[in-house]
């Protein structure tokens, strides 16, 4: 099972000229629930998707709002010349074919 198929909306946007923040939002309790209990997605995780340092990694899973929040510095800032995405909105594409289904617990 994919992440795109649990997640009402996955999106990234820039935090700042130097931070990314990507959201996962989910619009039922149970995948939400379904979701962070895999824990499919760890700072270890993110950190070998984007090649980070895990230790640069914030995640923090918002109950009330059902969402995943994730940031992390831009490998080149926005607008620098070697900047690929200047608002930061592509940034979410890799996790949203995440499988998660090895890491369910039924």
């Amino acid at each position: 099972m994919k992440l795109w198929e649990l997640a009402k909306l996955v999106r990234s946007k820039n935090a700042s000229p130097f931070t990314i923040a990507i959201d996962i939002m989910f619009d039922d309790k149970e995948k939400y629930n379904l979701v962070k209990q895999s824990k499919a997605i760890n700072n270890k995780k993110i950190a070998e998707i984007y090649q980070l340092d895990h230790e640069k990694v914030l995640l923090v899973e918002v109950d009330n709002a059902l969402a995943i929040k994730i940031s992390f510095p831009r490998k080149a800032f926005s607008g620098d010349i070697n900047d690929t995405d200047v608002y930061g909105g592509q940034f979410y594409s890799p996790l949203v074919e995440l499988d998660i289904s090895d890491k369910i617990k039924v």
